[in-house]
């Protein structure tokens, strides 16, 4: 019975990563890289596009303008080595958290970040590695303009292109 704990968390960490999967939240995110779908490192910063959907029947806030400036969290981990990367997030005016970009049910909005290929290149020459974006923060939803706090997570893998297969062009 010891080990049962033990092994519950192993088999948690096995499971694969997914978007934004935390019940009743109002908003889902996703992520694509921006010009290149299948998130190949060629050596060059990767441009990302993160969506955040209102799946909810109402209106929702998010303060937009904040996460432009402060940008998402993204951790960079290599499943191979264990080993983590956190990306540095920039100082956003803290006033900004209070003012909310409108999604009516249905439509999304769009937060673009970059990773950088020097961060990308301290994971060694062949890369291989899942980056976690989180966009969480404050929301409103609804009319009545009650806040509520948001967790939004989405993960991307980004490798580089096997050294025996040709370049794909973007």
């Amino acid at each position: 019975m010891r080990y049962f704990p033990r092994f519950l968390i192993t088999a948690m960490l096995a499971l694969p990563l997914q978007g934004n999967a935390m019940p009743n939240q109002p908003l889902q995110v996703s992520a694509r890289c921006i010009d290149n779908p299948g998130c190949v490192f060629t050596g060059e910063d990767l441009r990302i596009e993160i969506v955040i959907t209102n799946t909810s029947g109402q209106m929702a806030g998010y303060p937009l303008a904040y996460m432009e400036r402060r940008g998402p969290t993204v951790m960079l981990r290599d499943p191979a080595s264990g080993r983590s990367q956190p990306q540095r997030i920039s100082l956003a005016d803290h006033k900004l958290r209070g003012v909310f970009t409108a999604i009516a049910p249905g439509q999304s909005i769009t937060l673009d970040d970059v990773v950088k290929a020097s961060q990308l290149r301290q994971f060694g020459e062949q890369v291989d590695v899942t980056a976690e974006i989180g966009v969480s923060t404050t929301i409103t939803v609804g009319t009545a303009g009650a806040t509520q706090p948001f967790e939004g997570k989405v993960t991307l893998r980004i490798a580089s292109q096997p050294a025996n297969l040709p370049q794909t062009p973007p």
